[in-house]
């Protein structure tokens, strides 16, 4: 049998619970986020450098086309070489700071977790004083 917490709260409690509430989801959306984003853009950098990877071997003359939109630019392979350069390096540098970004929430949603449980243990109505107002009766 699966037994419920009830809590005891007044009006400023039940505002306090809700907030955290909201601060834990809002927390837990902002993770997810950053690490959505983390992923797509370690997509990107390793996108750049298999495609550096493939060019490396070409003759400077050779041509190559650029993607943009759904259209393709003939550009100039030195030109296609160092924007897909530019791009790894700024993708290395958005992954770090998303990292550090995204260590520093989640670090701060464990604490929300513990300051809801210790708030939640704080305000359970024991379920044993019921069980002993039941058996009075």
């Amino acid at each position: 049998m699966a037994s419920l917490v009830q809590l005891e709260l007044d009006e400023k409690d039940k505002e306090n619970f809700q907030e955290m509430q909201a601060s834990i989801q809002k927390m837990q959306q902002e993770i997810h986020m950053l690490s959505t984003k983390l992923r797509s853009r370690n997509a990107e950098a390793k996108h750049s450098q298999l495609t550096l990877a493939e060019l490396a071997d070409l003759p400077e003359g050779t041509r190559t086309y650029d993607q943009v939109g759904k259209m393709f630019l003939l550009q100039p392979l030195p030109e296609v070489k160092s924007k897909l350069t530019e791009n790894v390096a700024a993708s290395e540098k958005e992954t770090v700071a998303m990292t550090e970004t995204r260590t520093k929430r989640e670090e701060e949603f464990k604490k929300l977790q513990e300051d809801f449980q210790e708030f939640v243990k704080a305000h359970v109505v024991e379920a044993k004083e019921e069980e002993k107002d039941k058996k009075k009766e």
